[in-house]
């Protein structure tokens, strides 16, 4: 039926050319039978008709070839960007992690690292509203998945600067009026001297952050994987930008 469908303006235009040349055949002879076409006088006519009604069914299918193209060039610049935002966002994150590497220890993490100041990456966001034709191609979990994907990815950077501004403005300062910097005690030493709530605070969002960069980087591999093989699928003989090649499976 749809493709019946297609075909309307095809049978509209056959069917208002054949009208016109039987209307206007009878109202001549309506008029003055001298005038009525001839078959010399009728084949000119009827020849330009179809020639007028060719260009119009041509430049028709070209209007539908080009808004086609159109709308393949856009999915494609969808599926560009959506690939380059989730490889953004894993270099974002690797950074992070490098620099809590660094410190091999829990405690470590967070009494010793310091805060670094990171892009607050406000643009590092996947285009959700280009990549729409996802429910047409059967692919509506995937969306719904990098939809996912870019939440958390908000998460990590939230629990970063959390980190961050905690131990700027309460764990640094507690740590020099207690003279605990680059001073080795016991555990239970250092948790008196901050008091529980500093000691626990520091400790959780540190190891908060890292589980959570930890995590980040292996969904946001497996996710770009995925949207490589779908973009493939749907552009077999285009180009597109493959996942991290440095990337390591997290601890």
């Amino acid at each position: 039926m749809r493709n019946l469908r297609s075909y309307d303006p095809i049978w509209m235009g056959i069917l208002t050319g054949l009208a016109a040349l039987i209307l206007w055949y009878f109202s001549s002879l309506a008029v003055e039978k001298s005038i009525t076409p001839l078959t010399d006088k009728l084949w000119p006519f009827f020849s330009a008709g179809l020639g007028a009604f060719s260009g119009s069914y041509f430049a028709y299918l070209f209007r539908k070839h080009e808004d086609k193209q159109a709308k393949l060039n856009k999915r494609k610049s969808a599926l560009d960007a959506c690939l380059f935002t989730l490889i953004r966002q894993y270099n974002a994150m690797h950074q992070m992690k490098k620099l809590f590497d660094q410190y091999e220890l829990a405690l470590d993490r967070a009494f010793s690292m310091q805060a670094i100041k990171f892009p607050e990456y406000k643009d590092v966001r996947i285009d959700f509203e280009g990549l729409n034709f996802f429910s047409e191609t059967n692919e509506i979990g995937h969306l719904l998945a990098l939809t996912i994907e870019q939440e958390r990815f908000n998460q990590t950077i939230i629990s970063m600067d959390l980190r961050n501004n905690f131990h700027v403005s309460t764990l640094q300062p507690a740590l020099e009026k207690h003279n605990i910097i680059g001073v080795e005690m016991p555990i239970e030493e250092i948790k008196r001297r901050l008091g529980p709530l500093i000691f626990h605070t520091a400790l959780n969002q540190a190891e908060t952050t890292y589980e959570l960069l930890c995590k980040n980087l292996e969904s946001n591999y497996e996710l770009h994987q995925k949207t490589w093989k779908i973009s493939k699928s749907i552009f077999p003989d285009g180009k597109f930008l493959p996942p991290n090649p440095t990337h390591e499976k997290q601890k």
